[in-house]
């Protein structure tokens, strides 16, 4: 499971602060963990491996974040590039094109009974599932190299993306709902984890000269 890499930036924090190589050396286990882990046919990774021909969003800051700080710790430029693959990737399957917005995940073999028979994707637009998304993005940028070949077309990802949250924030509150399209449906509600992960990742974006101080 993706979700279990999600540690991994501790070993090296612990690394920075002890320089013990034990933490070197188990951070060098947890990313190689990824040269097993099944993908789809364009080269994503499976959510978890019980979890066949599936991306989410959340896997993508499960992994991600930390794959990119392994490259640059141990100069990894094979790092770098896949998780920029993986970024673009998820952007590309999971879009809608009316809204922007993105769905939680994507069926490649649209097998799953959530999964649109059309797109493979699933239902819904979760607010916490593209914050996840969006907090991975900034998070890769810290390490990506500035001359990377992809990181203006991750740049231009992370901006559609805004651009289609600033649609569906709330005004009243400047929140966003659960399900980020459907405020006056019955049962939605404002959701506080997800709109404190873009207001994390708008906020940093527009510190570092990502987005305009506009947002």
């Amino acid at each position: 499971s993706l979700d279990r890499l999600r540690p991994g930036p501790v070993l090296l924090w612990m690394f920075d602060h002890t320089k013990d190589e034990k933490y070197l050396q188990t951070a060098r286990y947890v990313a190689h963990e990824l040269d097993a882990q099944p993908k789809t046919s364009d080269g994503g990774y499976w959510h978890r491996s019980t979890y066949p021909n599936q991306m989410w969003l959340d896997g993508i800051y499960m992994a991600s974040p930390f794959y990119a700080q392994f490259g640059q710790v141990f100069n990894d430029p094979a790092a770098f590039d896949d998780v920029a693959l993986q970024i673009t990737l998820i952007e590309k399957h999971t879009r809608d094109p009316r809204t922007g917005l993105l769905y939680h995940g994507w069926d490649e073999s649209k097998q799953q009974r959530w999964a649109n028979p059309m797109t493979g994707c699933s239902p819904h637009f979760w607010g916490r599932a593209v914050g996840w998304y969006a907090m991975a993005i900034m998070d890769v940028l810290d390490y990506l190299p500035r001359d990377h070949a992809r990181r203006p077309d991750i740049l231009a990802i992370f901006k559609r993306l805004v651009d289609a949250l600033v649609s569906v924030q709330d005004r009243a509150t400047g929140l966003w709902y659960q399900v980020l399209d459907q405020g006056a449906r019955a049962g939605n509600y404002l959701e506080a984890s997800g709109s404190c992960m873009f207001v994390y990742s708008i906020a940093k974006a527009v510190r570092q000269g990502g987005l305009a101080r506009a947002y």
